[in-house]
């Protein structure tokens, strides 16, 4: 074993590779988080600018909507006189960023279109969403994109309700082709290779930067749509419908349900971090070589006083007392040292293993131990054992309202209560959460239940926290040596399930193993009846 070993060299090269990678490591991990950094800035930037492209979109509709309701006052409207509203409809248009103002009835009858002769027959729409949103809410509305009823072209609308008497009569639209949308995107100065698009209510493409005549009318990519449905902003990671891997932001306006969306190509993104890190790798490989050398020549200089601790060293695996042999080298006296902390680090791991971290008491595994010595001397000596097991009731509510580190303090304080009422010859052990259990040595199982009434009453008043006041009380279930069970195991189980149907009694309640809590209950009150007749 001794010759396949490795030596101090090759220990030494190897913590040569254990002090440079986790460095190399924690630079990368540095270099990551600057570059995350900049991409959370970019994400950010990014959707800024969405999100006053969207308001700049939404202003061009509201000033729409102002010119059409300005419009919708004519008297010539409220008079059916169509031949003198379509004049003062075409000087209106002139100063709207739209291709035509149309005039609709309720039944979705097209009366009038500026861009129709006056008199052409004009269609009526089997399908008029706008109409029907205007409708419904008496209010100005934008619609989708959709295939124009006239010129059969991809449109929108921006609409308005006409009333005359309280009585919705005519709706009043202004439709436009989407490439006026299209100056919007292009006057962003975004780079070439980003791509941006403006897309309605649905998802449906109504202007983009890059290949509109392709993607006019078509829907975003599915996982984009999503997103855009659960949540008005944010940003994700996709494939284009040009199948290019962007980093996506958005913001939807919360009026007509329209949104911009911002493509940054990936490659550009992350380009900067793959060429860091490829420098970062080289400077790695070459203090690896230049450390390890140095590592090999040092290594055959101190192999000698290492090997004297070898003494030492057995004495720990042991478990006893190393003795630091007397070495003329310094690192060896310190790893002598290093020996001697190893042993006490070792004891007081030792003890953790045994106990719990929070309150200080043993562990579950520390009490079936020490229990199960108890039940080997009951055996022995005809004695009794008595096993309670505890379990808070209302903790997980002091743990929702004030937090987990007053959940903490109140888990220590249950713990000094119990330890504080039970005899130095009993055990008390947190079993985990709000779980406990006391071993009473040398206890019937009616004075356990004397005792556990008793208990009750202590761990049920007030705590007094750092900043609140809790109350709690527990169910406590009540397990024997030799009457519920000979094993630790079996009596844990037995006590648990009691605890359990004390709990489902009504809470703040003692039942023994193989009773009901009533029956239990009934039983206590008539032995402190004759206790206090005595």
């Amino acid at each position: 074993m001794a010759r396949t070993a490795p030596g101090i060299r090759t220990s030494l090269a190897k913590l040569v590779v254990v002090c440079v990678l986790p460095l190399a490591a924690v630079a990368g991990l540095l270099i990551e988080q600057f570059y995350e950094q900049e991409h959370v800035r970019l994400t950010a930037t990014a959707t800024g600018r969405a999100r006053s492209m969207v308001a700049t979109v939404d202003r061009g509709f509201s000033t729409t909507q102002a010119s059409l309701l300005a419009l919708s006052t004519s008297k010539r409207l409220e008079q059916g006189d169509f031949a003198g509203f379509r004049l003062r409809a075409f000087e209106a248009l002139q100063n709207m960023h739209a291709d035509n103002i149309v005039v609709l009835d309720m039944a979705a009858q097209m009366l009038l279109a500026t861009n129709r002769p006056f008199g052409a027959p004009l269609p009526k729409l089997s399908s008029a969403p706008l109409l029907a949103r205007v409708i419904e809410t008496e209010r100005p509305a934008v619609s989708d994109l959709y295939n124009g009823p006239i010129i059969g072209i991809p449109i929108f609308s921006v609409g308005v309700p006409v009333e005359y008497a309280g009585k919705l009569k005519y709706l009043l639209a202004a439709t436009t082709r989407p490439q006026q949308l299209t100056k919007i995107l292009t006057e962003q100065n975004f780079p070439d290779s980003w791509r941006a698009a403006l897309t309605d209510s649905t998802g449906t493409i109504v202007a983009r930067t890059h290949g509109i005549e392709r993607f006019l009318g078509k829907k975003v990519v599915p996982a984009l749509l999503a997103r855009i449905n659960s949540e008005a902003e944010g940003s994700l990671i996709i494939t284009t419908l040009d199948g290019i891997a962007v980093l996506t932001v958005y913001s939807k306006s919360p009026v007509t349900g329209w949104t911009i969306v911002i493509g940054m190509p990936l490659d550009e993104i992350t380009g900067g971090l793959r060429r860091t890190l490829a420098w970062l790798i080289a400077a790695t490989i070459a203090a690896l070589g230049i450390g390890i050398a140095s590592a090999w020549v040092i290594g055959g200089r101190i192999a000698r006083s290492i090997t004297l601790l070898g003494a030492s060293a057995s004495a720990l695996g042991e478990g006893g007392q190393p003795a630091v042999a007397t070495v003329h080298f310094r690192e060896a006296i310190e790893l002598g040292q290093v020996l001697l902390q190893a042993a006490d680090n070792l004891r007081k791991a030792k003890h953790a293993a045994h106990h719990d971290g929070l309150t200080g008491l043993p562990n579950r595994a520390l009490f079936s131990i020490d229990v199960s010595r108890q039940l080997a001397l009951c055996k022995r000596n005809a004695g009794v054992l008595s096993i309670l097991y505890i379990d808070l009731d209302g903790f997980k509510a002091v743990n929702d309202s004030f937090g987990h580190a007053a959940g903490d303090q109140l888990l220590c304080a249950v713990a000094q209560r119990i330890t504080a009422a039970i005899r130095e010859s009993d055990m008390a052990a947190r079993l985990g959460g709000d779980e406990f259990a006391i071993a009473l040595i040398h206890t019937s199982i009616e004075d356990a239940a004397r005792f556990a009434e008793k208990l009750l009453a202590i761990v049920s008043a007030p705590y007094p926290l750092s900043e609140h006041a809790a109350t709690i009380s527990a169910s406590i279930g009540i397990a024997a040596y030799p009457q519920s069970a000979t094993e630790i195991d079996t009596l844990l189980g037995k006590a648990d399930r009691a605890m359990y149907r004390a709990k489902h009694s009504g809470k703040r309640r003692c039942c023994i193993a193989g009773q009901a809590a009533g029956e239990m209950a009934g039983q206590i009150a008539d032995q402190m009846a004759r206790t206090d007749k005595v």
